[in-house]
């Protein structure tokens, strides 16, 4: 079975369920505004973590990682329910979904920020900035098959209709 991209028309496949959400009036694509949500986020993430490196310089990098990582898991999980998939139901589902995804992300991130920032004394904030590319791919990929994912409702068989008395007549 061949596999063809979405077209604008067709959800991303994973996720479905719900009308499109008000930035798809704008963008016309939900992967570009999966991809634009998820900039603004890794942006907002990575700037809570620089002035939280440069408010505690001293504090351990999976700290400071991990207070920016929680504070925007959660304000990006509904900025993306409610602007991007628009879902309903589900909720602590989608949730739990949605961090373990983020966690996977942040478990390499500190793993890779440790050991180059901590252990090979890299600077700190260029670190971040290269990890951030391989977390925003694990995201992705991961957010676009799991997260937000709906089961289609079962097909129903296709039966042949039953015929009455008199079409079976004329049959």
């Amino acid at each position: 079975m061949a596999v063809h991209p979405p077209t604008a028309d067709e959800p991303v496949r994973g996720i479905h369920s719900g009308p499109p959400g008000p930035l798809i009036k704008i963008v016309k694509d939900q992967r570009i505004a999966f991809l634009l949500v998820g900039g603004a986020n890794t942006a907002f993430s990575t700037g809570l973590f620089i002035v939280l490196a440069l408010t505690f310089p001293h504090a351990p990098s999976f700290i400071l990682l991990s207070v920016s990582w929680t504070v925007s898991l959660v304000a990006v999980f509904f900025v993306y329910r409610t602007l991007v998939f628009r879902v309903k139901g589900h909720v602590w589902l989608d949730l739990g979904r949605f961090a373990l995804v983020n966690l996977t992300s942040l478990l390499v991130n500190i793993g890779l920020l440790s050991l180059f920032a901590d252990l090979l004394q890299f600077p700190r904030i260029p670190t971040q900035l290269a990890i951030t590319l391989l977390s925003v791919i694990i995201s992705y990929f991961g957010h676009r098959h799991f997260s937000f994912r709906r089961k289609h409702p079962p097909e129903q068989p296709q039966t042949a209709p039953i015929k009455g008395p008199k079409e079976e007549e004329t049959a």
